[in-house]
């Protein structure tokens, strides 16, 4: 006989906010993606939920299968002959719908730097 505290795999657990804030970055990072590299290449529709996996893998998602999932869901299926340019639109515009927040992104850097001294402190430090 079934208790009430064994696990229900065909119950479905809810979709949180935190699922879709999560979601939304990843689809941003797809985003991204799609729009910088080989921008005029056509989309395997087989790609874009490899994609979205391996982004949600790399923000550590813990809960990756439902965030990939809601991701998925929430930019619906890849047109047929679409360009990654053209694409990365519909995927951002998907991230936008789960709130992500486009204007964060103004102040972050976008070449990396690595603290190190500066020429004048390097003559200073060897004398």
């Amino acid at each position: 006989m079934a208790q009430s505290t064994d696990p229900r795999p065909a119950v479905g657990q809810g979709v949180t906010g935190e699922h879709e804030s999560r979601a939304a970055v990843v689809l941003a990072g797809v985003a991204g993606e799609l729009a910088t590299k080989d921008p005029e290449v056509v989309v395997d529709p087989t790609d874009f939920p490899i994609m979205v996996g391996i982004h949600a893998a790399r923000t550590g998602i813990t809960s990756g299968q439902n965030v990939s999932r809601l991701a998925l869901r929430t930019v619906g299926a890849v047109p047929v002959g679409v360009s990654r340019e053209v694409f990365a639109v519909q995927v951002a515009q998907g991230a936008q719908a789960l709130g992500y927040d486009w204007s964060a992104d103004d102040n972050r850097r976008v070449i990396p730097t690595i603290p190190a001294p500066r020429p004048e402190q390097r003559a200073e430090v060897s004398r």
